[in-house]
């Protein structure tokens, strides 16, 4: 897997990757959105290489809507909508909408590390397989997942194993 991109083009990269969960339908309403990034500001990005260490990529704006979402805006102008969503263990879900619609929505995962934001995003065909049967998760052929069925996704995303950072943004 790719992680060269800022995060609105690595959230729209993350719908071509194999293991990435996504839904045709959002599994978090806005009511129970949070705003982990404050107003929002100016944010430079960083994506993790190999070795654990962090290469210097695009800045971008993210900007707070009234709704409780987020804006993204990348120096070229395109804009991801996420919306974050408290889980355990001082984790979020991004549920980001995919403006094309292939899939709808995908899910990523944020840890706040002081002024960082830590961005996982979790691989379905590394998780558990009883973990995914047990919240009705569908794997499809390319091995992506759709959480479609899942009832309570802020538990199964506290269960998921994100493992290690994919980028990271800190605040300007």
């Amino acid at each position: 897997m790719s992680h060269r991109t800022s995060l609105p083009v690595a959230l729209a990269a993350s719908l071509l990757l194999s293991g990435c969960f996504f839904s045709e339908t959002p599994k978090f309403g806005l009511d129970s959105a949070v705003d982990i990034l404050g107003d929002g500001g100016r944010y430079q990005a960083y994506e993790r290489l190999e070795d654990g260490s962090y290469k210097k990529d695009e800045p971008m704006t993210v900007k707070r809507r009234a709704d409780r979402a987020y804006d993204f805006v990348d120096d070229k102008g395109e804009t991801q909508l996420i919306s974050f969503h408290a889980i355990a263990g001082g984790y979020h879900v991004g549920q980001a909408k995919n403006e094309k619609n292939q899939p709808p929505y995908t899910y990523v995962i944020i840890r706040m590390n002081g002024a960082e934001a830590l961005l996982f995003v979790p691989q379905c065909d590394r998780q558990d397989k009883s973990l995914l049967l047990r919240y009705g998760v569908t794997l499809t052929r390319q091995l992506e997942c759709t959480i479609d069925r899942v009832l309570s996704p802020a538990e199964f995303f506290a269960e998921v194993k994100v493992g290690e950072p994919a980028s990271k943004l800190v605040r300007e």
